[in-house]
């Protein structure tokens, strides 16, 4: 992991406007207008535009909520016309070519199509590790190529929004029809458990997968059943342990594919905490060398997250996760000591200058960590291996 020059990471953020600019623009024509709604106490926004094709005659999509800084300014400048797409082109290019990661061809097309479908716009957040690779332009850091390789994308669904979409009366194109265009040879997979739900994962003749998610709510009866959405018929989401606090409050981003793809993804602070956590969590990473490669992405975010200055928010998701999530703490405890030692060390200075548990000024965070592991659990603990370069103590970037 290497700092970025400021130039490059001021072009990253120029790069993540444009596209989400470009993708907006794309969804809601400019022949369309904007208006607000409220519903359940909170403002959205909504795009309505002649549609003779529909039942009444004009089209209503949901933009976003209103008070969002960016949904709020992209609506402010919709249906402006300039020169940015050279510009947008030149400027994912120069970024590939300084060190960023770029997706390889299938993770480039396949979210290039979720964008052009829409699903980022209807709440659908990229998580898993091809989520990974946006975050170095944000932080300013180059993060290690080597930790976003994988053979699946995960695309999470926020229900809630889900739900504020699918009152206008839209529907997403049918997804399987969206991976078609990628790759005819995708199939869905259904989940032997629960043969009348829809499919959670679909699967190409290469074995790529592509795995729907939610978040568990308090109205589930079984928390393992697969969840159906209206705005995504024929599928369904498998819910994970966790997933609500990794997708809470995720951002914008760009994955260096082509001239840059718009994609949302978990806050980089949320991802390495998650991260963290399911290291430990057996069936959430159980995929052969999964949980190293969790502990090894940790690891460095989190180093990234402290050259950033971001400790603050470490802090407060750090909070949450501790506080709010009890049943989880011992997996979050034993994650945390599985990291190398600047990191643990990063959490906990983060956490003790905000006030936040279990850390104390006078204790080494690992004897604090140590103390709070309760005797029954057993076990053992999964240890993050040495990186190449890593001496043990982590990269000065200060």
């Amino acid at each position: 992991m290497q700092p970025l020059a400021p130039s490059l990471t001021i072009a990253f953020a120029d790069l993540v406007e444009r596209a989400h600019e470009e993708a907006f623009n794309a969804r809601f024509p400019a022949k369309g207008t904007f208006h607000k709604l409220r519903r359940g106490g909170k403002e959205y926004w909504y795009h309505v535009m002649r549609d003779s094709t529909a039942p009444s005659g004009r089209r209503t999509s949901y933009a976003g909520l209103v008070g969002d800084t960016d949904v709020d300014a992209l609506v402010e400048r919709h249906g402006h016309e300039h020169a940015r797409h050279k510009l947008q082109k030149e400027t994912a290019s120069m970024l590939r070519r300084s060190g960023l990661p770029a997706p390889d061809p299938m993770e480039g097309k396949l979210t290039r199509a979720f964008q052009r479908a829409g699903l980022f716009q209807a709440g659908a957040v990229l998580v898993g590790s091809v989520a990974y690779q946006a975050y170095g332009g944000i932080l300013g850091v180059k993060l290690s190529g080597e930790l976003h390789r994988t053979q699946d994308i995960d695309l999470a669904h926020d229900r809630e929004i889900a739900l504020h979409v699918g009152h206008t009366g839209q529907k997403l194109e049918d997804f399987q029809d969206i991976l078609k265009s990628v790759d005819e040879s995708f199939t869905p997979r259904l989940n032997p458990s629960y043969p009348n739900a829809g499919p959670t994962r679909y699967e190409n003749a290469s074995n790529y997968k592509v795995d729907l998610l939610t978040a568990h709510k308090n109205s589930d009866r079984d928390r393992r059943v697969p969840v159906a959405i209206p705005i995504m018929p024929g599928t369904a989401l498998q819910p994970l342990d966790l997933m609500e606090f990794l997708i809470r409050n995720p951002i914008r981003s760009a994955l260096l594919y082509e001239d840059g793809v718009a994609v949302v993804v978990p806050d980089p602070v949320r991802y390495a905490l998650h991260k963290v956590a399911i290291s430990q969590m057996q069936g959430l990473s159980g995929e052969a060398g999964k949980d190293t490669k969790d502990r090894m992405q940790a690891a460095e975010l989190v180093r990234a997250i402290g050259h950033a200055g971001r400790t603050s928010e470490l802090a407060q998701a750090w909070s949450e996760l501790w506080r709010h999530k009890a049943k989880r703490r011992n997996f979050v405890l034993r994650g945390i000591l599985a990291l190398p030692d600047d990191a643990i060390e990063i959490i906990a200075r983060s956490a003790i200058r905000y006030g936040e548990e279990p850390f104390r000024d006078d204790e080494l965070p690992t004897v604090t960590l140590r103390k709070l592991i309760p005797r029954k659990a057993g076990g053992t603990l999964r240890t993050l291996p040495r990186m190449p370069g890593d001496n043990g103590v982590g990269l000065n970037l200060s």
